[in-house]
C-alpha cells in the first residue's frame, strides 16, 4: 500500500451559516465534460488518465488507479484536522467511496462518473482508509485523494453543527430543530405542521439577540423579543396556523453569534 503526506490548513471566515439538525451534510459535486465518442471503449490507461485529470493529480499519486489496483485505495495515519476526500471514476457508470476512520463505522458515499466527489470530513487523528468500492474492473478506473480542507466556511459549519448538537438536550419525540450563525440578522425556516408548539432558543456570542417567529407568508407568530445570550434557554408557546415557521435572529452590535433552536410539540 502506498503512503502519502497531508498538510493541514486552518482558517476563519465570518459569514452567515445555517443548518438543520435533521439534514445531513451535503457533498460538493463538480461535473466533468463528456469526452467525444469514438465508437471504441477507452482503454484502462485512458480511463486512468481521465481519473487523474478529474482529480487534478499526477498518475502516480497515492490513491489513484494502477494496473494492480484499478479501484484506488489510500490508507494513511493523519494528524487531527479538517480534510476533503475527493473521488473520480471513468469507464463505469458510478462507484462508491468508503471512508473508515479508526473505530468509527465505515461511511460510504455513492457518486456517478460524470462528477467529482468532494466530501468534507473532520478527523480526530490516527489511521484512515479511503477507497473506491467495486464494481471497478479493467478497463474501468477509479481514484481517491485526501487533502487538507482549505474552505474555512466548511470548518466553521462543522464547528457550528457540533456545538448545536450539544445544546437543548434531550431530544424529545416529534420535535424539529436547527442551528444558525451570523453577525447580522438571519432567518431560518423549519418545515413544521400546523399545531401548538413550544419554541426553545439558545444563543452564544452577542450580549443579546432579537428573536422572532413568523409564518412563511410573514404573519407574526411570536413578536420580536430580546433574548440574553447567557446560557439560559428561552422558551415560549407558539401556534402555527399554517405549515412552516420562519425564525429570525439579529445579534446586538453586529457581534458574531450562533444559535440553536427547537420546535417541541405541545402535549
Amino acid at each position: 500500500m502506498r503512503s502519502a503526506r497531508c498538510w493541514f490548513v486552518a482558517g476563519v471566515l465570518a459569514v452567515p451559516l445555517a443548518g438543520c439538525e435533521y439534514a445531513g451534510p451535503a457533498d460538493t459535486v463538480t461535473r466533468s465534460h463528456a469526452q467525444p465518442g469514438s465508437g471504441q471503449k477507452p482503454s484502462f490507461e485512458e480511463n486512468a488518465g481521465q481519473v487523474a485529470r478529474l482529480l487534478q493529480a499526477s498518475a502516480d499519486e497515492p490513491g489513484l488507479p494502477t494496473d494492480e489496483e484499478p479501484s484506488g485505495e489510500l490508507s494513511i495515519v493523519l494528524a487531527p484536522g479538517d480534510y476533503v476526500v475527493k473521488g473520480a471514476c471513468a469507464g463505469v457508470h458510478g462507484v462508491k467511496v468508503s471512508i473508515v476512520q479508526g473505530e468509527k463505522p465505515p461511511l460510504t458515499v455513492p457518486y456517478t462518473c460524470d462528477s467529482v466527489l468532494e466530501r468534507f470530513i473532520r478527523h480526530t487523528g490516527g489511521p484512515i482508509t479511503v477507497s473506491a468500492v467495486a464494481p471497478v474492473d479493467k478497463p474501468a478506473a477509479a481514484g481517491v485523494l485526501l487533502q487538507p480542507n482549505t474552505d474555512p466556511r466548511a470548518s466553521e459549519l462543522e464547528d457550528l453543527s457540533q456545538w448545536a448538537a450539544q445544546q437543548l438536550q434531550p431530544w424529545l419525540p416529534g420535535e424539529l430543530g436547527g442551528y444558525a450563525g451570523s453577525s447580522s440578522a438571519i432567518g431560518q425556516g423549519i418545515s413544521a405542521d400546523p399545531g401548538s408548539y413550544e419554541v426553545r432558543f439558545l444563543c452564544e456570542g452577542a450580549p443579546e439577540v432579537e428573536f422572532s417567529v413568523s409564518s412563511p407568508a410573514g404573519a407574526e407568530v411570536l413578536a420580536p423579543v430580546s433574548v440574553p445570550c447567557n446560557g439560559d434557554v428561552f422558551r415560549a408557546p407558539v401556534e402555527l396556523r399554517t405549515k412552516g415557521a420562519d425564525l429570525t435572529m439579529a445579534p446586538s452590535n453586529g457581534v458574531k453569534s450562533r444559535y440553536a433552536f427547537r420546535l417541541v410539540p405541545a402535549p
